[in-house]
């Protein structure tokens, strides 16, 4: 494999409580300037964390796996700078530094286990610099949901709350679905969110539930960035993948043209979840972005 100038290259990885992701790319005057390689597996890392607080053996196991995959491709370009990060699952759990000490073990990468504000920055410094009107990213995980409202300028907002895909299906979408419950408990803990629904911004969403919408209307048999980034993602449009997801069961979910097999599990309730938010911020639109918290990592030094 061709060796590319390590001095501009970096590459980043971030553990998320559902999926885990790789970005190689080059960076010049905080800018970045030649995106190499993306990759995601959706490892499952927080499974059952919220019950038992406790990351389990065999989601460190599959984690770990896919990290040895990571760096392997990571030394085949020759990269010597390297940043990992690690959200919500692994900083709420009670046994973290084993698995962060395992990581450095097999795979001599270094993680940080970062805050929910930290999260927030990071995925707003990804997604900001597309746009020149106010916005508010909001960033829904497997565990947290991270909330950031602000311009190029300044950030006005931020905060993080521990509801996510993941966290939210556990908690009402096993079994028997109780949504009622669900959605009466996402809109207290989100409740600090009411005040800004009067104001003017754009509603920016990044990350796998709402970038999935996406590749699913688009019917695309192979992940297209360009055509997921900067999409107008309506209600309308969720709503209409929802009743998709909701006709067909797990098995014939997993079947669905643009939507990962793994996400299969998750996507329902990180959809109401998604259309909570918007309920609640009185907006009928967001625009889908691809520049996240892998872009903030790779622009921050």
């Amino acid at each position: 494999m061709t060796k590319v100038d390590i001095k501009k290259t970096k590459a980043v990885i971030d553990i998320g409580t559902n999926s885990c992701r790789l970005f190689i790319g080059c960076v010049e005057d905080g800018k970045i300037t030649n995106k190499i390689l993306k990759l995601m597996e959706i490892t499952r890392l927080g499974q059952d964390v919220d019950k038992t607080g406790v990351l389990r053996q065999d989601a460190m196991d599959r984690t770990i796996e896919t990290l040895k995959l990571y760096r392997k491709k990571i030394d085949g370009y020759g990269i010597e700078e390297i940043k990992v990060t690690a959200t919500s699952a692994t900083r709420d759990s009670k046994n973290r530094e084993e698995f962060i000490s395992r990581v450095k073990a097999e795979t001599n990468l270094e993680i940080h286990c970062i805050t929910g504000e930290e999260e927030g920055k990071l995925s707003f410094s990804g997604a900001v610099s597309e746009f020149d009107e106010k916005i508010m990213v909001f960033d829904i995980g497997g565990g947290s949901t991270e909330f950031i409202l602000g311009d190029k300028n300044k950030v006005e907002y931020i905060e993080s709350f521990n509801v996510g895909a993941v966290r939210l299906g556990e908690k009402f979408f096993k079994g028997k679905n109780d949504i009622l419950s669900g959605e009466v408990w996402v809109k207290e803990l989100l409740k600090r969110l009411y005040k800004y629904k009067n104001q003017s911004f754009t509603l920016v969403g990044v990350a796998g539930t709402v970038t999935t919408h996406v590749s699913i209307l688009l019917e695309m048999d192979e992940y297209d960035t360009d055509g997921v980034h900067m999409y107008r993602l309506t209600k309308e449009e969720i709503l209409k993948n929802l009743d998709l997801f909701l006709s067909k069961s797990l098995k014939d979910r997993k079947k669905i043209v643009g939507l990962h097999p793994k996400r299969a599990e998750v996507i329902i309730p990180g959809t109401y979840l998604l259309l909570w938010i918007m309920e609640i911020l009185e907006k009928d639109e967001i625009v889908v972005s691809e520049s996240d918290i892998l872009e903030g990592m790779m622009m921050n030094e």
